[in-house]
């Protein structure tokens, strides 16, 4: 028998064709690293003009703009036009922040030296060959001040606990799920980098943290939306869930905790546009 997570959608108000809101509503994992990544290597100056590669719904745009105040100014972007949306809704009190349809490839200010900060939180791996990579490295160059600085979070390789849930509770997809990332080693992304311009200041991985759901449903919401619809809920069986779910209770009642090993890193990069170049 088919889990019936249609009823679920409808209750937390993220019907299939609201998978913009499911994401804004089940990315906490990656907000919460990504806040702990502006904090400890990020730290912008007051009045700094900052563009977000890849904003989703906003959440690191606003406190990006929060910490840049109100002489500084936060331009977001993704290429997710509902995400945007929800974003725009969400985050309309915030004066100094614009969210705008874009992606590494083609936004506001391409070219024009205009930021002196790009951040981008686990984008890269989602942009899908080795050209357009290169290409996101060039267009960042251009479009940085002098001693402008890039802001990287992104995955090597696909984490434990995301093969897991892939393979047990939607095998059917799995080749779909796969297809959807483009990971690169530190090794080739320190490259590209430095072969269009850059200056590495630090490079360096770090575990992945542990996920933690109230309950299987809340799993299942949160891969859905990520993975923006592809792992899908309906091919997940009440079997499979019960019998995932009883290996990773995390000893609360209905929590269920992913932890990530040893292994399972991501990856931070920090470069520099020279004050002089060629």
């Amino acid at each position: 028998m088919r889990v019936n997570l249609c009823r679920s959608l409808r209750a937390a108000g993220v019907m299939t064709s609201k998978i913009a809101e499911g994401y804004q509503q089940n990315s906490k994992w990656q907000r919460n690293g990504g806040k702990r990544f502006v904090e400890n290597e990020v730290v912008p100056y007051l009045g700094n003009d900052i563009l977000d590669l890849g904003c989703g719904t906003g959440e690191l745009s606003a406190y990006l703009a929060e910490l840049v105040g109100p002489k500084g100014r936060v331009l977001a972007v993704d290429p997710d036009k509902e995400r945007i949306r929800v974003a725009q809704e969400s985050h309309k009190e915030v004066e100094n922040l614009t969210f705008a349809p874009g992606s590494t490839l083609s936004f506001p200010g391409l070219g024009l030296e205009t930021y002196n900060v790009i951040f981008s939180n686990f984008v890269l791996h989602w942009i899908k060959n080795i050209e357009d990579k290169k290409n996101a490295f060039q267009n960042m160059f251009r479009s940085l001040k002098p001693t402008g600085k890039i802001f990287m979070r992104y995955s090597g390789r696909l984490p434990t606990h995301f093969d897991g849930v892939f393979r047990e509770l939607n095998p059917e997809n799995m080749d779909r799920l796969l297809n959807l990332f483009e990971h690169e080693t530190r090794p080739v992304i320190e490259k590209l980098c430095e072969a269009n311009g850059f200056r590495v200041l630090k490079s360096f991985d770090e575990k992945h943290d542990d996920l933690a759901f109230e309950n299987g449903e809340a799993l299942c919401l949160f891969f859905w939306a990520t993975t923006n619809g592809v792992f899908d809920p309906q091919l997940v069986t009440e079997e499979r869930l019960e019998k995932f779910c009883a290996r990773f209770s995390s000893g609360e009642t209905g929590g269920i905790k992913l932890r990530s090993e040893e292994t399972d890193l991501c990856s931070v990069l920090v470069a520099e546009k020279p004050a002089e170049y060629k």
